[in-house]
């Protein structure tokens, strides 16, 4: 089922961030949700996510069963390597194939074996945040959700990110917020921009 929003109103006490707001997303393809501080860009992605749900309105193919997400947030487990934090956190107790996807995975946004056996407390910050969009690029779900996914990559690493990106919006819809223009152009992205409520 595509996701839908069908009048989404949203308040933060007396601040209006989504008036009767509506939209509907494709199966597949990449989105790029844009707009200042303030326009409800990451409070779109939580709502979709099914981890805000006080508002009026209705969300349909969205929820927690229904995503894979990244947050700005890292949220690795710190006694955890790497490839643990994808292979335990996305599988449970993985089997040899899934463990090869994981490593597969971090190979391809520029992790070194050596690399994937370090816990958080021993990466950089652009290493950590190339693990959690791993995480979620391996969850099997029919949205992935990425907040600012190239916030802290150099060029290199944000290409490779980017590339992930593009081929999992021809398997499903990707949605994703950044400020970076040169990524939108580069994914081809549709691009949402929302507008700060009065």
């Amino acid at each position: 089922m595509a996701l839908e929003i069908k009048n989404l109103t949203k308040k933060f006490s007396d601040k209006l961030i989504f008036d009767n707001f509506s939209y509907k997303f494709e199966d597949t393809g990449v989105y790029a949700i844009v707009g200042e501080s303030g326009a409800g860009k990451t409070t779109l992605l939580r709502i979709i996510a099914g981890l805000d749900t006080d508002y009026s309105g209705e969300v349909t193919g969205g929820g927690i069963g229904n995503v894979s997400y990244a947050f700005q947030e890292y949220r690795l487990f710190p006694t955890l390597s790497a490839l643990e934090n994808l292979t335990l956190i996305s599988f449970g107790s993985a089997t040899r194939n899934q463990n090869e996807s994981a490593r597969n995975m971090l190979l391809a946004l520029g992790f070194t074996d050596a690399d994937m056996h370090l816990r958080p407390s021993a990466l950089s910050g652009g290493m950590k945040q190339r693990v959690s969009i791993a995480r979620a690029l391996l969850k099997d779900a029919p949205l992935l959700l990425l907040d600012e996914a190239t916030k802290e990559l150099d060029r290199d690493n944000a290409t490779a990110v980017l590339d992930a990106i593009r081929r999992e919006g021809e398997k499903r819809a990707v949605i994703l917020v950044t400020h970076n223009r040169e990524d939108i152009d580069y994914l081809k992205a549709r691009v949402l921009t929302l507008i700060p409520s009065k």
